[in-house]
């Protein structure tokens, strides 16, 4: 005989199994599964709440700290090494695909309040450099690239243009140093030149300089963008006038991209 059967009687443990039995029946035990089912869904909500409160209470008192100038430099000044892509250049045009220019300038910049926001303007010079594989051919009113024969040997052949630049821009700056800026810029022709190197007709080495170029636009104008991080960034500018005047015979735009530097 079992020692269960000798502890208790007949009948208490027939009483026992049948309440066992009774109670593991399909629908009592899914009773007590909704039972511990909604009582974990009430323990999550409860915890839902407590993250959702603590969260807003922590945006509460982040947005009552009073924000740190991010704009403490009232005057920056920079350097920008660039490459120039000329658009739109004649069929028997090619330039080359590295032009770089170089620029210099300085802005003075305005914080907007005590925002992750400033404007800034000011003022620089820039030098491009637009290498090809003609000549440029000028007269009083029209303008033209003469191809170099492929026979003749030449080292550069080049247009030079030099501008005073006022550049303005609107910019974002978050404390960690990523910044991001949009603006334009105007730039005032201060001079232009073509540089050629090489052989002429007959086979004799030249190098020559032209300084007289009548078809030259004297006001550019185009957008600028700017992204980077703390004192390096990425630069664009594409130029919206034309290099030459309109109705001269040539109709090209440079765009230009290149690495910006302002530790200063």
């Amino acid at each position: 005989m079992c020692n269960y059967c000798g502890k208790y009687s007949l009948k208490t443990v027939a009483f026992i199994i049948f309440v066992a039995l009774d109670w593991f029946q399909p629908q009592k035990l899914e009773s007590g599964i909704v039972i511990l089912y909604n009582f974990k869904v009430m323990q999550m909500k409860k915890s839902f709440l407590l993250l959702a409160l603590t969260f807003v209470l922590s945006v509460s008192l982040f947005a009552q700290k009073s924000p740190e100038p991010l704009f403490l430099k009232k005057f920056t000044s920079g350097i920008d090494v660039f490459n120039d892509i000329v658009m739109k250049s004649p069929d028997e045009v090619k330039f080359r695909a590295i032009n770089p220019g170089v620029s210099f300038y300085g802005l003075h910049t305005f914080p907007i309040s005590k925002s992750n926001f400033a404007f800034a303007i000011g003022i620089g010079i820039s030098m491009h450099n637009l290498f090809s594989n003609a000549t440029l051919s000028d007269s009083a009113s029209t303008s033209s690239f003469t191809r170099i024969p492929s026979e003749i040997k030449y080292k550069k052949s080049k247009l030079g243009l030099t501008y005073l630049d006022v550049p303005a821009e609107f910019c974002f700056k978050t404390e960690g140093g990523f910044k991001l800026a949009v603006g334009v810029k105007v730039g005032m022709l201060l001079d232009a030149h073509t540089k050629y190197k090489g052989n002429d007709s007959d086979g004799n080495k030249m190098k020559t300089k032209e300084k007289e170029l009548a078809n030259i636009e004297k006001v550019r104008f185009g957008p600028t963008f700017t992204i980077g991080y703390k004192w390096v960034d990425l630069n664009g500018f594409y130029s919206v006038t034309k290099i030459f005047s309109e109705n001269s015979g040539i109709e090209i735009y440079p765009l230009s991209v290149g690495i910006s530097l302002r530790p200063f």
